[in-house]
């Protein structure tokens, strides 16, 4: 099974190639690129390299994969929209799998209290809490003061994720460590999910959206 698939949730995008032989990849290329806000003029182009540079034809693909979100509205709908293209496309299978939880596979070694965390701006967090392993209630957006009264319980807390730092160092708290996910790793951990889910339960409704968890600021706007 050859997979393609992205990660566009924060300013660094993750890309994944690679190959499925039963169950063990037998080989595979995943890239990490800071793109800022320039996803749209890239992402599709790189995607596309990736493949050239291994001389996979797009006929050639069995799976396309994306995360979901939470995550950056702009690099979420642009992920999407452009795998979304290729799966109409060339008629293949699409899978999107949670961002959050995509940190807590890379660090699944890790025991005890883990929060999975993306900064969601104005001074928020995107969180999502697992214990041993197992995810505790839905991803959430909540700020500082919320996150301390609900890690307030553990004894100890691991932040997972590239934002991880920066909540730590709101929170000030000596109970709580950091465990900054490779980004390397998080292309094998989407395709990895994708395959295993794809494999379970088939594809995703090609109508299905990102997860916001909030709304927009366009959104809000019109409301107003």
């Amino acid at each position: 099974m050859i997979i393609l698939g992205c990660d566009t949730s924060t300013k660094t995008a993750n890309l994944f190639l690679g190959e499925y032989e039963e169950d063990q990849l037998s080989w595979y290329e995943t890239t990490s690129v800071v793109w800022n806000n320039t996803h749209s003029e890239q992402l599709l182009d790189r995607l596309l390299l990736m493949c050239s540079d291994h001389s996979i034809e797009l006929s050639e693909l069995d799976l396309l994969c994306a995360s979901s979100g939470p995550g950056s509205f702009t690099g979420l709908r642009i992920a999407l929209a452009t795998m979304k293209g290729l799966a109409l496309g060339l008629n293949k299978p699409l899978v999107s799998v949670p961002t959050l939880d995509l940190f807590q596979g890379i660090a699944r070694f890790i025991g005890g209290a883990c929060l999975a965390v993306i900064d969601a701006k104005k001074q928020r967090f995107y969180t999502a809490l697992f214990v041993d392993g197992i995810k505790i209630g839905e991803s959430s957006d909540l700020s500082p003061d919320e996150i301390a009264s609900l890690i307030a319980p553990h004894p100890s807390i691991t932040l997972l994720g590239s934002d991880g730092t920066l909540l730590a160092k709101r929170l000030a708290d000596p109970k709580v460590a950091v465990f900054e996910a490779h980004r390397q790793n998080l292309g094998v951990e989407l395709a990895d999910r994708a395959r295993k889910h794809y494999l379970e339960t088939g594809a995703d409704p090609l109508d299905q959206g990102p997860t916001y968890i909030r709304k927009s600021d366009a959104e809000l706007a019109l409301k107003e």
